[in-house]
């Protein structure tokens, strides 16, 4: 439906519903919201541009509780993705101003959210006005809408990697990195070996083949990496790399290099759903796009073939 044209002028008791229910709490909201993510946000709601929607609810309460909800779910927000989150929410929405709009596309039963123009805006299904208000931000609603929106003004225009794989790196592969190369190093005793992701390459190999790949690669990518590395890791356990010399010998001589990376390939050379290969003194972990994120524990079964 096309969009509502605002009010020209809000009666007298809707005036002061808005003052006494909203905007005399607004600051404090604002403080709420800043404190916590570091740096000045604040609300801009147009309560004329709202009215139309509201009916005969109390416009001002109605404000408020979008503005409260979207407070109190920006603060678990930061808890649950941390500072780096918090940090790339102030990035991308670098307005940090929060507005509320009618969901023109009605694509939200109720209330979602995107990024305009550098503002986090709260939408609400018109039918629904008033209804869930808690709901627009979300974690999954807030990484969606950063993940869609467009980079900053001053950038270096669309960056390598998107922002639901950027989190995907960071909360799902780089906690638990260091803990499977320290497997490798104890089974292989050698300190200088490198996990090397290659997550941008991946990237854009995956963007570029979108139709070939599950729709959520993005926000599985460091995930799946990590499984290909550890079941890697897990394979070599099983192999007693830890308690034979001659496997830590020759694999130390083929990968003279200590990288291991990950890659996806046109076509594998002997695996059903992944592999190893050593080319140039690394060892690649690798697959293909119709195999990708399958049985990741089994690439290196024939490792020991390799060397």
């Amino acid at each position: 439906m096309p969009r509502l044209p605002p009010a020209e002028k809000l009666a007298l008791a809707v005036r002061k519903g808005v003052r006494d229910e909203y905007e005399s709490k607004k600051e404090g909201l604002e403080k709420q919201l800043s404190d916590k993510l570091g740096v000045a946000w604040t609300f801009d709601i147009n309560p004329l541009a709202i009215a139309p929607y509201a009916g005969d609810s109390n416009l001002g309460y109605m404000l408020h509780s979008y503005a409260d909800g979207a407070v109190y779910m920006l603060k678990y927000f930061a808890d649950k993705q941390g500072a780096e989150g918090v940090a790339e929410l102030n990035a991308i929405a670098h307005a940090h101003t929060i507005t509320l709009d009618v969901d023109e596309a009605g694509t939200n039963t109720y209330n979602g959210c995107e990024v305009k123009d550098g503002k986090l805006v709260i939408l609400f299904n018109e039918k629904n006005f008033g209804v869930n208000t808690g709901q627009a931000f979300e974690v999954d609603k807030v990484l969606a809408a950063l993940n869609a929106a467009p980079p900053a003004p001053g950038g270096d225009g669309a960056p390598k990697l998107s922002f639901a794989a950027r989190n995907s790196i960071r909360n799902d592969y780089e906690p638990k990195a260091e803990e499977i190369r320290q497997k490798i190093v104890k089974l292989l005793g050698r300190e200088d070996i490198k996990l090397e992701p290659n997550f941008e390459g991946l990237y854009a190999t995956l963007s570029a083949n979108k139709t070939k790949v599950d729709s959520d690669y993005e926000s599985r990518m460091g995930y799946l990496v990590g499984e290909y590395f550890d079941g890697l890791a897990y394979l070599m356990q099983y192999q007693k790399f830890g308690e034979d010399d001659m496997l830590q010998e020759g694999f130390n001589e083929a990968v003279e290099t200590g990288i291991i990376t990950f890659r996806i390939v046109d076509q594998l050379k002997y695996g059903s759903y992944c592999e190893v290969v050593i080319e140039d003194g690394k060892l690649y972990v690798q697959s293909n796009l119709d195999r990708y994120g399958v049985n990741t524990g089994q690439a290196a079964e024939k490792l020991v073939d390799q060397l």
